[in-house]
């Protein structure tokens, strides 16, 4: 694993996951970020956005928790959560994905996701951005 990966992973809130444990995290976290890198050597932004998902944990410690997906299990969890394009962010509210930002966005952009995945009603307009959710 890259450094910039292996220290998001060390970040509270934060752990590497396979396939199976995910059901399990999604229970304890009913909001939560499930982060797929995707392979970072053809596709470095991945890394850069590691970087904003650590400053997300940081800005949101204690309300959101972040699933990295091992990368032996990216594949069969892509299809499952509407993933695409990697790298992307998927923005999970009671197991299910409602919003995914796929490649590399504007601070905001995942900021103004945060917000909208932590609103007390969930949000109607929640968007896609680069990607499927």
């Amino acid at each position: 694993m890259n450094d910039i990966l292996e220290s998001l992973a060390a970040q509270p809130g934060c752990e590497v996951l396979r396939l199976p444990a995910l059901p399990a995290f999604f229970a304890a976290h009913p909001r939560a970020l499930l982060f797929v890198t995707g392979d970072t050597a053809q596709r470095p932004e991945g890394l850069d956005v590691a970087v904003v998902v650590r400053e997300i944990l940081r800005t949101y410690a204690g309300q959101l928790a972040v699933a990295l997906v091992d990368r032996r299990d990216e594949a069969a969890v892509m299809p499952q959560f509407g993933v695409v394009v990697t790298p992307a962010v998927v923005y999970v509210r009671d197991g299910e994905a409602a919003e995914l930002v796929a490649r590399m966005r504007d601070w905001t952009v995942y900021l103004q996701a945060c917000e909208r995945l932590l609103a007390p009603d969930g949000d109607a307009n929640a968007t896609t951005v680069g990607g499927h959710a």
